[in-house]
């Protein structure tokens, strides 16, 4: 009898019961993967977040030189073998630099500044795609290797943000 009425008051608040395991479960898997976009242990690196944390350990490293000890003269540094772009695009100029040149199977960093509007990078790879977006006055990480063939890649803008936005495009130099 004393079974009976515990199965009876169970059925009774059967769906608050799993309405409450779900939503402990919901909240378990975000807090998980709020801490590991914030901690870069979880963001993928080609298709995570444009993230400064979604950066490898020694991407991160190089930024940091990068920013701290800027190259005169020039928008671009190898440090520690990985090649740091600082680019910006805006309504006027475009891409700027709008060529980069690196080698075969070379780690690139490419540190994305759009002032004016939401904007991006799109470039196809052999070994897959770079697709970022871009907010306007937040600075978004790239980083890929380049392929191990040399050749001549182009990037375009994945956005169609602004008017000439979809005809400014760049190339990489892989040789």
């Amino acid at each position: 009898m004393r079974i009976m009425s515990f199965l009876a008051h169970i059925k009774e608040h059967a769906e608050l019961a799993w309405f409450i395991v779900m939503l402990t479960l919901v909240a378990i898997f975000s807090g998980w993967n709020i801490y590991g976009v914030t901690h870069g242990t979880s963001t993928s690196y080609r298709y995570g977040l444009p993230l400064f944390s979604g950066l490898p350990k020694q991407a991160q490293q190089a930024v940091i030189y990068f920013n701290s000890h800027p190259p005169s003269g020039k928008p671009y540094e190898v440090i520690n073998g990985i090649l740091v772009v600082n680019m910006s695009i805006t309504q006027t100029t475009g891409y700027v630099p709008n060529v980069i040149v690196a080698n075969t199977s070379e780690p690139i960093v490419i540190i994305l500044y759009s002032p004016q509007v939401i904007t991006g990078f799109f470039m196809r790879l052999p070994n897959g795609v770079v697709n970022v977006n871009a907010v306007p006055g937040t600075p978004s990480y790239i980083y890929f290797v380049t392929p191990s063939t040399p050749g001549n890649y182009t990037w375009r803008d994945p956005e169609y943000s602004a008017y000439n936005f979809s005809y400014f495009t760049g190339t990489l130099e892989v040789v």
